[in-house]
């Protein structure tokens, strides 16, 4: 039923119904209008050079291009209709200014990071990626963080509920996944509703289709009614607008603007293993210290606006909390930053490039779905040739098998430009990290495919010569010795039908 209503909720179910439609066309070609069929295969090419027209202008990802003009020059009908579905949104446009406005009303309590960046310049730190983080991805650079680097949910799980139970003032929490009869829910709601009756302000927020199926539809209500605020970001409503295909795939706990814990982990049983789905489940995450909370909590504070559309006027209040939990005795810089699908700026494909590309020695990462774009590939070839090593950890065993083949895809390509790719064997790797020459790092939720880097909301954050970096290094290293490296000769042996059921779903794989 839950995989029913997904399906009634998605954009798979206009295409279907569009799909039936070019189906009831080529029917009536062949058995209606056998007298007329050059005139209406002259009209049809017609219409289809304009859409191909209109989307060869468009500012747009060249792999995207390339699919909608297959989809239109292949089953017209379905690629005209499909096409405007997806590309006239009023929804999307409407949380786009909701976004902006809540992102313009935020950024004047965010920390003027400018004399902290001239002070690394003048230390000799390459300051050229938080440079574009700052201006791009609402992450201004603090110091004085500390760090603690959780190499599996089950770890971070418990610190979580360690810090939840020390709030005084204000609890956040964004999550993308929320599964109401998991272990793990249950036992933070009860702490936010006892919190909440103490006092706290407690406001959670979490995303319409990641809680599709595990969460009652109108549990937000039965929160507020227990002093829970509670936002839903993009509730569905079946085929109402495609804004239903940018997710709020965020992560994010902030608590009294003291600490604030993000990653992977969703707050479902699997996420720490309580309970085995895809073999043994991978994930990390991070806890800050100190001031640079203030970027997370903005981060959080921007999709509250966003949903909610109101602005209260002392919210600033709540990202200044952190400077009284500053840690002058930390090392490093950290960048907490942010995505928006809606912005025309990739901040998440952008920052893995710059990593790429200014590697020396090393680039290390960990994502459990691997469908990436012609600049990512490029970077990936630029570091190998000029003698970066490049170590790519996928999962032994796949959540979904679709994107799994497609992953797979990718590996001939890999092994051309020399490219290491490992697969986990026990289990699923949800990590999202990658590591520099092992002093700097990316940790958060963007995963490297066309959906975490085009079309979700996303966060991360940047770390620089921070020393947890070490850590993160470290569980790369040892979660190596659990992994299997692929070799050509192991893809070659591949059922010659999966290989290519694989390149098929590249034609595609903006859309997966």
């Amino acid at each position: 039923m839950n995989k029913l209503l997904k399906l009634v909720y998605s954009n798979k179910f206009f295409a279907v119904l569009t799909l039936l439609l070019q189906v009831g066309m080529i029917a009536i070609y062949i058995f209606g209008i056998s007298n007329n069929v050059r005139f209406y295969l002259l009209a049809s090419n017609f219409i289809s050079v304009i859409f191909i027209l209109v989307e060869v202008n468009r500012h747009e990802e060249s792999a995207f291009k390339i699919t909608w003009i297959m989809l239109i020059a292949v089953v017209p009908y379905f690629g005209w209709f499909f096409y405007l579905y997806t590309h006239t949104g009023i929804i999307s446009g409407s949380i786009l200014k909701s976004h902006k406005k809540a992102q313009r009303f935020l950024s004047r309590y965010r920390r003027d990071d400018s004399a902290l960046i001239a002070e690394m310049d003048n230390e000799g730190v390459d300051t050229s990626l938080i440079k574009y983080l700052s201006r791009a991805g609402d992450g201004a650079v603090f110091k004085n963080t500390a760090v603690t680097y959780y190499a599996l949910g089950d770890e971070m799980f418990k610190d979580m509920i360690d810090e939840l139970e020390k709030a005084e003032k204000f609890i956040f929490m964004e999550f993308f996944i929320i599964n109401q009869k998991s272990r793990v829910w249950q036992t933070v709601e009860e702490i936010l509703v006892r919190k909440a009756s103490q006092g706290v302000d407690v406001r959670l927020m979490y995303d319409g289709m990641g809680c599709m199926g595990i969460m009652d539809k109108d549990y937000d209500k039965v929160l507020e009614a227990k002093g829970v605020k509670c936002q839903i970001f993009a509730p569905l409503q079946p085929l109402l607008s495609t804004y239903q295909n940018n997710r709020d795939h965020r992560k994010i706990l902030v608590i009294d603007g003291r600490c604030a814990f993000s990653g992977g982990v969703n707050l479902a049983d699997e996420y720490i293993n309580e309970i085995v789905r895809f073999g043994h489940w991978k994930d990390t995450g991070f806890r800050l210290i100190g001031e640079g909370v203030s970027g997370l909590t903005e981060l959080f504070l921007a999709m509250w606006c966003t949903t909610s559309e109101t602005y209260e006027p002392d919210i600033g209040r709540f990202m200044n909390e952190s400077i009284k939990y500053s840690v002058p005795t930390a090392e490093g810089y950290v960048v907490p930053f942010g995505d928006s699908p809606l912005d025309n700026q990739l901040v998440g494909r952008n920052a893995y490039v710059d990593m790429l590309n200014s590697a020396k020695k090393t680039v290390d990462i960990m994502t459990p779905y691997f469908v990436i774009d012609d600049a990512i590939y490029n970077a990936m070839e630029y570091a190998v040739t000029r003698g970066v090593r490049v170590r790519l950890m996928l999962p032994g065993v796949p959540d979904k098998k679709a994107p799994y083949c497609l992953a797979r895809s990718y590996y001939r390509d890999l092994f051309d430009i020399g490219v290491e790719v490992y697969e986990y064997i026990p289990g699923f790797v949800h990590a999202k990290n990658t590591i520099c020459d092992g002093q700097r790092a990316i940790v958060g939720t963007i995963n490297y495919d066309y959906r975490s880097l085009y079309l979700h909301y996303e966060c991360a954050t940047y770390m620089l010569n921070v020393p947890q970096v070490r850590d993160v290094q470290k569980d790369f290293d040892d979660t190596l010795s659990k992994c299997r490296r692929v070799m050509r000769v192991e893809y070659d042996n591949y059922p010659w039908l999966y290989r290519a059921f694989g390149r098929v779903l590249r034609c595609i794989a903006t859309m997966i």
